[in-house]
C-alpha cells in the first residue's frame, strides 16, 4: 500500500494508472478511519498483484478532498484505468468490500 502525499503523485499513480486502484481517503482524527485500518491493510495484502491500494490523508492533501468531493471519512474510491467506477462512504464490512473488489476485478477480466 502506498501513501499518496500530493496531487502530482495521485495523478501519476491513480489517474494515469492501469487496472484497478483502490484509494482510501482518511483522517487520523476520525474514529471510523482508525477502525478501517486493519481491514484495508488486509485487503491490500489479499489483492496484492490484482489491485493497487493507496491511502490519502485529507489533512495532508486537502485539495484532492475538495476536488473529488470527499466529505465523509473514510471514503474509498475504486478506479479502473484512471476512472472512478465505484465508491464507499463511511464504515464498510469486510464482505461488502470483498464483493466490490471481486465484481470490479471480474468486470476488468471480462473486458480484456
Amino acid at each position: 500500500m502506498t501513501e499518496v502525499k500530493d496531487k502530482k503523485a495521485f495523478n501519476e499513480k491513480v489517474l494515469n494508472g492501469t487496472g484497478l486502484q483502490v484509494v482510501k481517503f482518511y483522517a487520523d482524527w476520525s474514529g471510523p478511519c482508525q477502525m478501517m485500518v486493519p481491514l484495508f491493510n488486509e485487503l491490500a495484502s489479499m489483492y496484492s498483484g490484482s489491485a493497487a491500494f493507496y491511502r490519502v490523508d485529507v489533512e495532508e492533501v486537502p485539495t484532492l478532498k475538495k476536488e473529488l468531493g470527499v466529505i465523509e471519512m473514510p471514503t474509498i474510491l475504486f478506479y479502473l484505468n484512471g476512472v472512478v467506477v465505484d465508491f464507499v462512504n463511511g464504515l464498510a464490512s469486510r464482505n461488502s468490500l470483498i464483493a466490490k473488489l471481486e465484481n470490479l476485478l471480474n468486470n476488468k477480466r471480462s473486458s480484456n
